[in-house]
């Protein structure tokens, strides 16, 4: 008999409950990733409390209903996201990672442990229901929404109205050219940004390589950009990289930051994680650290019988390498080429892509677009590049089209 008395609705949460229940030992790890999330020292009692999660088989029925929710917001609060933190909070706990794939350099291009490729299907399914038109009930809550709202007037509303909950989350704008102006247009050498998204760092490529410090490694872990790009046969040893982070309210098309013809345009499947720490003063949040970890000596705030988590990670470069990804490659007349990298993240597995290879497109066209959540980009250089000198990573909120560096 199963130890879960709870029967999922959905089938893929299903296959969960039977590999969780398959062992003893596993049932028993995975009650203490809950009661792990659930400690007050942890972080996440709060937000656990307001999903009624206060068991594995809560969890489980909690999971059952996020596959087929219709995403609705209250007027103030994000309900959204903090339905995608608690899912990942659970599973990120430090006894589940044996069951995971560790985002590193080492796992990049390489089969998935049970548990993570069942995420990538949990979110597929969950993308399906997303395009049907139930997932579009509570959309009306967006538009009261104060995080969402801010710019709903200039939103392109369909004369037939939303057929589901991605066709509205991958909304376009009246008029770009007013609420997102490219800067200076007629000037190749000035490039733009492909996405309305926070800044979070730009590197230096050397021999191939993008060297990262994080709050897990601080002496840091080199990167091969060829992983990154996989099977792009394109030469970018000694260029430059950047990366940008979006949240679940941010307009989600990505554009071309230079002029010039697409030569790649096409997409990586891979996993689709979310790392989640506990934030300074309480609560939880998103973390982009590389690797699934005991927090390092230097980073410990909070003490549990001996062990230490990681309670605030930055969102950091690194688990790109290992994440569901496009690339849209672009050859630049005088440039060189450029390739920007919508990444997948959590729940957002589906990056569309709007154009194809042979297409000419110029600074500022729409190249792709994400579906449900939050998600970041990249965007690798031929050449080096010289940044705006008044970018901070994890403070500058960037607009898409606006200017981010020069080629010279």
């Amino acid at each position: 008999m199963s130890p879960i008395s709870y029967e999922p609705k959905s089938a893929v949460v299903r296959d969960l409950v039977d590999f969780i229940c398959r062992s003893n030992s596993r049932f028993a790890e995975f009650t203490a990733a809950v009661e792990n999330a659930r400690k007050p020292e942890n972080g996440g009692q709060s937000e656990m409390d307001q999903e009624k999660i206060y068991t594995l088989e809560d969890y489980i029925k909690f999971v059952d209903h996020f596959v087929r929710w219709a995403p609705k917001v209250s007027s103030t609060g994000d309900e959204v996201l903090n339905k995608i933190l608690v899912f990942y909070w659970v599973l990120d706990q430090p006894v589940l990672k044996q069951y995971q794939t560790a985002i590193a350099p080492e796992t990049a291009d390489t089969d998935l442990k049970w548990l993570s490729y069942w995420l990538v299907t949990f979110a597929r399914e969950q993308g399906r229901w997303l395009d049907s038109e139930e997932s579009a009930g509570s959309l009306y809550s967006f538009y009261r929404n104060s995080k969402y709202n801010k710019e709903a007037d200039q939103w392109e509303e369909p004369e037939n109205g939303w057929k589901s909950f991605n066709h509205w989350f991958g909304r376009e704008w009246k008029d770009i050219s007013v609420s997102r102006p490219v800067a200076q247009p007629n000037d190749d050498n000035v490039i733009v940004h492909v996405a309305d998204s926070k800044f979070d760092g730009y590197w230096d490529i050397n021999d191939g390589r993008i060297h990262l410090k994080t709050s897990v490694n601080m002496k840091g872990v080199d990167w091969p950009v060829e992983t990154l790009l996989r099977d792009s046969g394109i030469d970018y040893k000694n260029g430059s990289f950047m990366h940008a982070f979006l949240a679940p309210a941010d307009y989600h098309r990505q554009h071309a930051p230079v002029s010039g013809e697409v030569i790649e345009a096409r997409n990586i499947r891979d996993q689709v994680y979310l790392q989640v720490a506990r934030k300074e003063g309480g609560g939880i949040g998103r973390s982009r650290g590389l690797v699934r970890h005991w927090a390092d000596p230097e980073h410990r705030r909070t003490q549990d019988q001996g062990q230490f988590y990681d309670i605030e990670a930055p969102d950091e470069a690194g688990f790109q390498w290992c994440q569901t990804r496009g690339v849209i490659a672009i050859q630049t007349q005088n440039y060189g080429k450029v390739a920007v990298l919508p990444i997948g993240m959590a729940q957002v597995s589906s990056v569309k892509l709007t154009v194809n290879v042979g297409d000419h497109v110029k600074k500022g066209d729409n190249i792709s677009y994400f579906q449900f959540g939050g998600s970041d980009v990249c965007i690798v250089f031929e050449k080096r590049v010289k940044w705006r000198p008044d970018l901070q990573p994890g403070k500058t909120k960037l607009k898409v089209r606006e200017k981010l560096a020069t080629f010279h």
